[in-house]
């Protein structure tokens, strides 16, 4: 009996250890099933993070690639999806992470918002395309983008700002356990049309503002390059951006400021930022200019301003003032006029009394407001400057409200040919209180000298009343859109008298002025370190002065652009017996960013937008 009672209790013990054994390798598969599990998530996961970093770095090569196209194609701001098939496909080098595999990469071919997804490639679906304002496809390849904002426009620069999108496309396939993964990447090419009219201040070189008495800056600012502010004196009260560098203090090689230097002022939350969308300026042709090849129209942005020559290439021919010119004033070194219609090589179509039709309504409108052989002292070039003047007023209509004739685009070049280092000429621009509602655009290679109001209708408020600076017209007219692009753009007040300037700064005493223009102007670049330690005038000297101020205001509403350096009027700032400083009312004015003046000229940004994954 007792050993029955023990078998029983062995037995017992065994299948109690049996049904334990039994447990522990259930819960060591399921253990084991959990970690695999996991183990596969985590690979998967891995994998899929894998796979994502390969479409980002894909999308960024199209980028790349599809920014390039369009910055060597200034002749057509927009390019279709057709133009962008020869982007280079990604390369298995390129990852040297990834599997080894045959079938890399795969280029879409539809060039539609389709999936062109390819499982037995590592990338497959690699294109841009040009989409509308709701990302749609377009109806063929060859089409240009719809603006999301701003004009449609087919092939040619608008005056208004625009934005014309692009989808970029990667499908990533990559191996894992359980199967492969797919990351399918897209993201959001911008191309973004913005008038440098928009800032207050643009500049591609170096901006140092350095004013005395305080001096705020209404609208936006920016350079290309570094920023220099060295004084509190400065108020900000818009954004400021720049592209390499923000000081606050004096560009190296300054040697006309040794005070110690003191914070400008900005709105709250909004101090000086760096910003490099908009490099470079404009057209964007920089990576075609070359200043030590045979071609004289591609040495930068100064093309925009000069006549063309026969024979070369010309990466700015869409975009050059000559071109866009209506009329073209010459006058040669004999003080002979010439009138007529500017061509792409350089040369007039003439035009005089016996033409006929819109060439006679256009030469007898611009014949009759030429004077010649004007000469001023300017004592910042230490010479004498022989001037052609434009009397603006006479080529009004009778009401003052637009042109003798409406066959004019608004846009006139005029320039002295005969301009030499010892022969020094200049555009003066008188009269020009009133101008059409339609704009004006004065261009010249050479130094632009305007005298008196411009642009406000008479003698505004302002003139009488200084510290009313919101009225810088008077009543019942409209400050019409007007631009300047010279050399150098300097101001001469209302009393301005041409024999006074030989004398002392004592004896052109200047009165209270108002110019409502935008101006591209060069400027005489600070002295580098080691140099003779000049200063380049700063933004607060962009418009050259020639008058004791000292007792007057010059107010200004417009836009500051700096493109190049001058060529021409290379007087360096800070010389004696030049000028004494005005008060200054310098105000942003925003009607150019729905009505800029006559004539093309565009900041184009490139953005990445919005990504996400199918």
């Amino acid at each position: 009996m007792k050993t029955a009672a023990r078998r029983g209790q062995s037995g017992a013990s065994l299948m109690a250890v049996l049904s334990i054994t039994t447990i522990l390798v259930i819960a060591v598969g399921v253990a084991a099933q959990y970690t695999m599990t996991i183990t596969r998530s985590v690979q998967r996961a891995n994998t899929m993070e894998q796979a994502l970093a390969v479409g980002d770095a894909t999308i960024e090569t199209l980028f790349t690639n599809w920014r390039a196209i369009c910055r060597v194609a200034p002749a057509a701001p927009v390019v279709s999806s057709s133009l962008l098939g020869v982007i280079p496909l990604p390369t298995a080098s390129q990852f040297p992470t990834l599997p080894s595999v045959t079938n890399f990469a795969k280029g879409g071919t539809d060039y539609t918002t389709s999936d062109e997804y390819d499982s037995t490639y590592t990338i497959s679906n690699v294109k841009v395309i040009a989409v509308d304002a709701t990302y749609s496809a377009l109806s063929s390849a060859d089409d240009p983008p719809i603006p999301a904002v701003g004009l449609a426009q087919t092939g040619t620069a608008n005056s208004t700002s625009a934005v014309y999108n692009y989808i970029a496309s990667a499908d990533v396939t990559l191996p894992t356990l359980g199967g492969n993964v797919v990351a399918k990447v897209r993201r959001v090419f911008s191309k973004q049309q913005l008038s440098p009219w928009n800032w207050a201040i643009f500049y591609v070189d170096p901006l140092e503002i350095h004013p005395g008495p305080k001096f705020t800056v209404t609208g936006w600012v920016h350079t290309n390059s570094s920023l220099y502010t060295g004084h509190d004196t400065l108020w900000f009260a818009d954004k400021v951006t720049y592209g390499s560098s923000w000081s606050i203090g004096f560009m190296p090689g300054d040697g006309q400021h040794s005070e110690t230097p003191s914070s400008p002022h900005w709105l709250a939350n909004l101090p000086p930022g760096r910003d490099q969308e908009h490099q470079p300026f404009g057209l964007d042709s920089a990576a075609t200019f070359d200043t030590t090849d045979s071609n004289p129209n591609n040495d930068g942005y100064r093309e925009l301003i000069t006549v063309p020559v026969a024979g070369y290439p010309d990466p700015l021919a869409t975009s050059r003032y000559w071109n866009q010119a209506g009329v073209v004033v010459k006058v040669d070194s004999s003080n002979n006029v010439t009138i007529g219609q500017p061509r792409p090589d350089g040369t007039i179509r003439t035009f005089d009394s016996s033409s006929t039709g819109t060439d006679l309504a256009l030469y007898n409108m611009f014949s009759g407001a030429i004077v010649t052989n004007q000469t001023i002292q300017d004592n910042r070039e230490g010479a004498n400057v022989r001037l052609v003047t434009l009397d603006v007023s006479k080529i009004l209509n009778t009401a003052g409200t637009g042109y003798k004739t409406s066959n004019f685009n608004g846009v006139v070049y005029i320039y002295d040919s005969s301009e030499t280092s010892s022969a020094r000429r200049g555009v003066r621009l008188v009269n020009g209180s009133k101008i059409p509602s339609s704009g004006l655009t004065v261009a010249s290679v050479n130094p632009v000298y305007v005298q008196g109001d411009l642009n406000t209708g008479g003698s505004p408020p302002s003139n009488a009343s200084p510290s009313d600076p919101t009225a810088p017209q008077v009543v019942g007219y409209t400050r019409a859109p007007c631009s300047i692009l010279a050399d150098a753009v300097n101001i001469l007040s209302n009393s301005w008298n041409d024999a006074n300037s030989f004398a002392g700064t004592s004896s052109r005493i200047a009165s209270n002025t108002t110019v409502n223009a935008a101006i591209i102007s060069g400027i005489v670049p600070t002295a580098s370190a080691g140099g003779d330690g000049s200063y380049s005038g700063g933004a607060e000297n962009f418009p050259r002065f020639l008058e004791n101020w000292s007792n007057a205001t010059l107010t200004y509403y417009g836009s500051m652009v700096e493109l190049y350096k001058s060529a021409q009027s290379i007087g360096e700032w800070g010389k004696a017996n030049v000028y004494s400083p005005p008060k200054r009312q310098w105000y942003f004015d925003t009607n150019f960013k729905t009505k800029p003046p006559p004539g093309s000229l565009m900041v184009y940004s490139y953005v990445k937008g919005r990504w996400y994954v199918l």
